[in-house]
């Protein structure tokens, strides 16, 4: 990463409970130029409002999600997600 990376490692699960947390640390990550890394190796349950979210943040081109469950992989797929999470 750059040094303009920006890291978010959030922890626990990521669900409609912890949406607006989420979405006002994206939004608040995604102001300023550069990387914004999203690393989930610590959340446990993600749903389809943080889902939702991640989605929105890729659009801006500067996504960069890592550490990717097998299960989330999975989710992504069943609902229809084609294209990876990150750019």
């Amino acid at each position: 990463m750059d040094a303009n990376s920006k890291h978010y490692a959030p922890v626990g699960d990521l669900t409609i409970f912890e949406a607006a947390t989420l979405k006002e640390s994206l939004v608040r990550l995604l102001e300023n130029d550069g990387l914004v890394c999203l690393d989930l190796a610590k959340t446990q349950r993600i749903d389809t409002a943080a889902i939702q979210l991640m989605w929105a943040a890729r659009k801006s081109g500067r996504l960069l999600a890592m550490n990717i469950s097998k299960e989330l992989e999975n989710k992504l797929t069943q609902l229809g997600f084609a294209e990876p999470l990150s750019e």
